[in-house]
């Protein structure tokens, strides 16, 4: 397919770090609230296990460490009530993609020593794993596109190294 098949293990290694680093989805929100004569615009860039949460209006001094980046865990409790289900989802995809990122770097590291024990092609596993990912993020995506318009950058991504993972000829 698109990868060799001996440097599809690098393949699945670096696609987990690159995960680790693009944000899996990016909202903008612009609203009125009741009783205010102003307009809001709220940009969530979300990544694995960081959220930036900025709103416009406000310059970066006037707006506090804590409002302007949350721990995925603080999600649940950071967001609005009708979203918390979103959050949990979020979180629960933190944590698996948390035991992939530890693979990888045991993949990385010793190869050839995770290949032989492993009941399973790890280039498989990886691609199984994102897989997983893909369609997790996706669905979170499309319940925070309810409340607010979501694109799901980072999830596209997610599916495309599904597809090349599963699909790479191993020999």
């Amino acid at each position: 397919m698109w990868v060799r098949s001996e440097y599809a293990g690098e393949l699945a290694v670096v696609a987990t770090w690159l995960t680790a680093l693009l944000p899996w989805s990016v909202s903008v929100l612009r609203e009125s609230p009741d009783g205010l004569d102003a307009t809001f615009t709220v940009v969530n860039i979300r990544f694995v296990f960081v959220q930036f949460h900025y709103l416009f209006g406000l310059s970066l001094g006037d707006q506090s460490l804590d409002g302007l980046v949350q721990f995925v865990y603080e999600i649940p409790a950071f967001v609005p009530d009708n979203q918390v289900l979103e959050g949990r989802i979020w979180v629960a995809a933190a944590l698996f993609f948390a035991l992939m990122l530890a693979l990888s770097v045991v993949y990385y590291a010793r190869e050839e020593w995770l290949t032989e024990r492993s009941p399973v092609d790890p280039v498989r596993l990886f691609g199984a794993g994102f897989a997983v990912l893909a369609v997790v993020f996706t669905a979170a995506a499309v319940m925070f596109y309810q409340h607010q318009p979501t694109v799901p950058v980072g999830a596209l991504f997610m599916w495309v190294f599904a597809a090349i993972l599963l699909r790479v000829e191993r020999t």
